[in-house]
């Protein structure tokens, strides 16, 4: 629930600044300024967010295919670890 209340707020503040400022000379500037601003604030978020007990990132989702496993960030924290499956607090 947390997550999704996160990506509405990023949502709704990306179209309000959007029709804020897209008039303004450089407003498409600003825009990529507050994309890359967030982009780097999750990047930072996604290496720092651990499970308390075996440390991985919890942004990590492992999939497998064609007999290989691979890891896609995702954007919400999941409940349960994916790793070692506790609970996350």
């Amino acid at each position: 629930m947390g997550g999704r209340v996160v990506v509405l707020a990023w949502l709704a503040v990306f179209f309000l600044l959007g029709l804020g400022v897209w008039g303004f000379q450089a407003g498409h500037l600003m825009l990529i300024g507050y994309l890359a601003a967030s982009a780097i604030l999750y990047i930072l978020y996604a290496f720092y967010r651990r499970c308390p007990w075996c440390r991985m990132p919890l942004l990590l989702k492992p999939v497998r295919c064609l007999g290989m496993e691979f890891y896609l960030w995702t954007f919400s924290v999941p409940r349960t670890c994916r790793h070692c499956g506790k609970p996350i607090e």
